[in-house]
């Protein structure tokens, strides 16, 4: 059996839908993503999408109406434990079930975060599943409805709509993980149900085996081919403000992941000399370097392991580096090749190389989705502003270079959409063999 383009996207309609409806997957799988895929795909005229969608949330609601009815209250102890944020939901579901049942188990899915837990507390409440079934399914038509007409519309005007290539990229970048992850969940279910504990034993086990050669696989055989499947050349084109360049990077090629802050910019040749005269120590990257195992091992032990792939504008960053610090914490800047300088009120600085970084603190570990895998990554401190600043004092140790900052975006908190907050100011460097005149505070 062959699965064409047209075959995997149909299937990664319906598993997003599933999965952003199923409780526990649907903490950290967004739906959104292909609701509006199958409006658009609606507008081309095929209702496949649409019926796929609202198939896999169905089956996804009445899995966790099941989940809850058979394991209930264990479940969400351990669920609350694993992802704390799902306290207020559960919570706040909770209050408007015991007020207004049937009003929830249909606007559910228009009241943000509570959709996340509502069929599996109706289910921990032993809610008859009859009553269940014909309100959620009222519910999910108007749900999903909103996001398919959205996408119907956005199709109009998709050729400048970003957002849309953005989806199919999430959607194929986690094609895999999804098919693993709801089959896993699938035998468990049955496990459960079927009191088959050997079966969902096993799946655990699948799970386990699978994740673990899924990260193996993305990590050290196919993040190098990325060089060669993408064009990594450095573009050809002429920045004339801060303003004009786009400040996220990405853990994954599409837009849909929570952003990181480029909070950095290099006006020179290349930033190599001016970290390495710093004392930062250029890291390997998975997509530039060829790394196997033994490579890996001997980088921990050395305490400069290798820097996941960031993408800004989908490629990956072109250098890293870190300062010394320890396999838990330690800053870190990744550096992308952006075009030519132009403007900005700096005119001799026409014409120079421009380069864009993300520079970040790592504190510790945690799970997380990374472009088309689930993953053990570190934790980014969200005040890039603080490193932001000590690199700025660290510049001022080298007497050939400039810093100023710019006001580049209204101040941005840390949210479902960004792993940081920041004022918005961006540092501005700049090789100037002809000044020492520093500007220290942002203006």
């Amino acid at each position: 059996m062959t699965f064409d383009a047209s075959s995997l996207g149909a299937i990664s309609l319906f598993m997003g839908a599933m999965l952003d409806a199923l409780i526990g997957p649907n903490l950290f799988v967004p739906g959104e993503p292909f609701l509006i895929a199958a409006g658009y795909q609606l507008h081309q005229g095929t209702w496949l999408g649409v019926i796929l969608v609202l198939t896999g949330a169905w089956i996804g609601d009445q899995t966790s109406y099941w989940i809850g009815r058979t394991i209930g209250k264990d479940a969400q102890r351990k669920l609350t434990r694993w992802q704390p944020k799902s306290r207020k939901p559960f919570a706040r579901a909770r209050l408007l079930m015991l007020k207004k049942e049937r009003s929830v188990l249909i606007f559910s899915r228009l009241l943000g975060p509570v959709a996340w837990v509502v069929p599996f507390l109706a289910g921990v409440n032993r809610i008859p599943y009859r009553r269940f079934t014909l309100l959620s399914s009222i519910g999910l038509i108007l749900g999903v409805g909103q996001f398919i007409i959205w996408g119907y519309l956005l199709s109009y005007g998709v050729e400048s709509i970003p957002f849309i290539s953005d989806i199919l990229l999430f959607a194929n970048e986690h094609l895999y993980s999804l098919l693993v992850i709801s089959s896993t969940l699938i035998f468990v279910i049955i496990g459960l149900y079927k009191k088959w504990r050997w079966l969902s034993l096993k799946a655990g086990l699948l799970f386990t085996i699978a994740a673990l050669l899924a990260n193996y696989s993305h990590f050290f055989l196919r993040a190098d081919d990325l060089v060669a499947e993408l064009d990594l050349t450095s573009p050809q084109t002429s920045i004339s403000s801060v303003q004009g360049l786009s400040l996220k990077a990405f853990p994954g090629r599409s837009a849909v992941y929570d952003a990181q802050a480029i909070n950095v910019i290099y006006i020179g040749e290349t930033p190599r000399p001016t970290m390495l005269n710093l004392g930062w120590i250029e890291n390997k990257t998975f997509s530039r370097n060829n790394i196997e195992w033994n490579d890996y091992l001997n980088l921990l032990r050395s305490k400069t392991p290798p820097v996941s792939d960031l993408f800004w504008n989908g490629k990956p960053q072109n250098m890293a580096f870190q300062l010394p610090g320890d396999l838990m914490k330690r800053s870190h800047i990744r550096w992308w090749s952006v075009g030519t300088w132009q403007g900005d009120g700096n005119v001799p600085s026409a014409g120079k190389k421009v380069w864009v970084g993300a520079l970040s603190y790592d504190n510790g570990l945690q799970l997380t989705p990374y472009s088309g895998i689930v993953t053990v990554l570190h934790s980014i401190e969200p005040n890039v502003d603080y490193e932001r600043d000590l690199f700025a004092q660290q510049i001022q140790q080298l007497p050939d270079h400039s810093i100023r900052f710019k006001l580049a975006t209204p101040p941005i908190k840390h949210d479902e959409e960004h792993d940081y907050f920041t004022d918005g100011h961006i540092l501005v460097i700049e090789r100037d063999l002809n000044t020492d005149t520093y500007q220290t505070n942002p203006t």
